[in-house]
């Protein structure tokens, strides 16, 4: 399934962090593509500055940043109002059983594999918009 041929999404605030700008921007079009209105951001503070003025339904938000890991990034949006609510994937290079259980721990709602590929994030936005 490529994106002229996927179903219909209600549009939805996806905020994409990763201190990779082509992996956050090849993401981000994506899913401009499918109809959801995105902001970008490369670092923890960024992240947590973007999330608080755009208040995201899905963030992407990748492990390994270079000022705060991700598992502590989601932590600090968990305890804002803006993030209790949000579904938070980790994106990460990251997939072994430990690092899955540690996401699950901190606040993550999905443990995704990089590199991400299309059905896996239509299977994340559809649960999204069914919440």
């Amino acid at each position: 399934m490529n994106p002229r041929t996927a179903p219909a999404l209600p549009p939805m605030n996806a905020l994409v962090v990763d201190d990779r700008e082509d992996v956050a921007m090849g993401l981000a079009l994506l899913l401009k593509k499918l109809g959801h209105t995105v902001q970008v951001a490369y670092d923890a503070h960024e992240a947590l500055a973007k999330g608080a003025a755009f208040r995201p339904d899905v963030i992407f938000l990748d492990i390994g940043l270079p000022d705060l890991s991700g598992y502590d990034v989601c932590m600090e949006m968990r305890e804002r109002d803006w993030g209790g609510h949000a579904f938070i994937v980790a994106v990460t290079g990251r997939d072994e059983p430990e690092d899955m259980i540690r996401c699950a721990h901190t606040g993550f709602d999905r443990h995704v594999a990089k590199p991400m590929d299309f059905g896996t994030l239509q299977r994340i936005l559809h649960t999204v918009s069914m919440r």
